[in-house]
C-alpha cells in the first residue's frame, strides 16, 4: 500500500458533514446544555475517564506494538493532527475503537481490531477517532457516550429540566453523535486515501464472517449502500426523540457506507486531497483554532492541536 499524501495546513471545516453541521447547531440550541456541561465539568467527569483509561488498557509504544504506532503516526500526519494521541489496547469485545478527552485526547483500540484489521483498514479507524478530535467532537461525544451514568450521577437525567426538556437533551446529543460519525468517517477516507479499506472494515463491522475476511467482494456491499433508501435527517430526528431509549450511538453501518460513497462521488474528496490547505482559515472565528483549525471547546485558553494561545473573538 503506497503512502497517503500528506494534507498540511487541512481544516475540519473543509470537508465537515452537512448533517453533523445541522445537528450541532441544533443540539446547541437545546436548553439545558450548558447545565449540563458545566456539571460535567465540575464532576471532572474526563479526569476520571482518563485515570481509568490509562489504569486499565495497554499503552501503546514504539516498542510493544510498532506497527500500530507507526500507523497511528501516519494517520496523524497525513490528515495534520499536530500531535499524536495517546493509544491504548484494550481487550474490548469486536472491532471497535473510541475517543475521550479534550485537553489530552487518547485513543483506545480493541484487540480485536489489531488482530482482525489491515493496515488499511486501521489507518482508517485511527484517522476516523483523530478526525473526532480534530473536530472538537469528544466533550459532547463522551458526554453522550455516558450519558445515563452522568445523569444518575448528578441528579437523574433530567438535570433539573423536566421530563420532556431532559429526553429532548438526551435525544439532541445522541443524534448529534450519530451525525458526528459522518464526519469523521471523511477524516478516516483522507487518513488512508484508500474507498476499499474504508468499505472492508465497514463490511467487517456489519457482520462479515471472518471466514470471507480474505476472500472480501465489495461489489455486493457497494450496490448494497447505493439502493439503501435512507430516511431524510428530519425523519431521523423524529425517530430519535421517540427511540432515545434505545441509545443508538453510531449510524447504521450501510448508511455510513452510502453517505461516504456520495461524497466520493461528489468529487469533494478528491478536491481536497489535490488542494493545497496552507494558509489562513476559509472561515473566521472563535471556535476554530486560527493557526491549525483544529476545532475549539468552550472557554479553551490553548488548542489542543498545536498549543497555541486562543486569541479571542473580535
Amino acid at each position: 500500500m503506497s503512502a497517503p499524501q500528506r494534507l498540511t495546513g487541512l481544516k475540519p471545516q473543509s470537508y465537515e458533514h452537512p448533517l453533523d453541521k445541522k445537528a450541532l447547531d441544533a443540539l446547541q440550541s437545546t436548553g439545558g446544555l450548558e447545565t449540563l456541561v458545566r456539571k460535567v465539568n465540575e464532576w471532572g467527569l474526563e479526569r476520571m475517564l482518563r485515570v481509568q483509561l490509562t489504569g486499565s488498557h495497554l499503552a501503546v509504544t514504539e516498542d510493544s506494538f510498532p506497527q500500530l504506532y507507526a500507523l497511528a503516526r501516519q494517520a496523524a500526519e497525513t490528515i495534520d493532527l499536530p500531535r499524536v494521541p495517546r493509544l491504548y489496547v484494550a481487550g474490548l469485545p469486536g472491532i471497535n475503537a473510541f475517543t475521550s478527552g479534550t485537553t489530552e485526547p487518547l485513543i483506545v483500540v480493541s484487540a480485536d481490531a489489531v488482530d482482525l484489521l489491515n493496515d488499511g483498514e486501521l489507518l482508517f479507524l485511527l484517522g476516523h477517532e483523530m478526525g473526532h478530535i480534530k473536530s472538537g467532537h469528544v466533550l459532547y461525544y463522551q458526554i453522550a457516550e455516558f450519558l445515563p451514568v452522568i445523569g444518575s450521577l448528578i441528579g437523574g437525567v433530567t438535570l433539573g429540566l423536566g421530563e420532556l426538556a431532559g429526553v429532548g437533551l438526551q435525544a439532541a446529543l445522541l443524534h448529534w453523535k450519530r451525525m458526528s460519525e459522518f464526519t469523521s468517517d471523511r477524516a478516516g477516507l483522507l487518513a488512508c486515501q484508500d474507498p476499499t479499506p474504508a468499505l472492508t472494515l465497514m463490511m467487517k463491522v456489519a457482520g462479515l464472517p471472518r471466514s470471507r475476511y480474505d476472500n472480501v467482494n465489495t461489489e455486493d456491499f457497494i450496490a448494497q449502500a447505493r439502493a439503501f433508501e435512507a430516511l431524510d435527517t428530519d425523519a431521523l430526528s423524529w425517530i430519535a426523540r421517540r427511540l432515545v431509549s434505545a441509545g443508538d450511538t453510531h449510524p447504521w453501518t450501510v448508511l455510513r457506507a452510502q453517505q461516504a460513497l456520495l461524497w466520493l462521488d461528489s468529487g469533494d474528496y478528491e478536491k481536497i486531497v489535490s488542494t493545497d490547505h496552507r494558509g489562513p482559515l476559509p472561515i473566521a472565528g472563535a471556535a476554530f483554532c486560527q493557526r491549525c483549525g483544529t476545532a475549539l471547546p468552550a472557554g479553551a485558553l490553548f488548542c489542543v492541536g498545536c498549543g497555541q494561545r486562543v486569541q479571542p473573538a473580535a
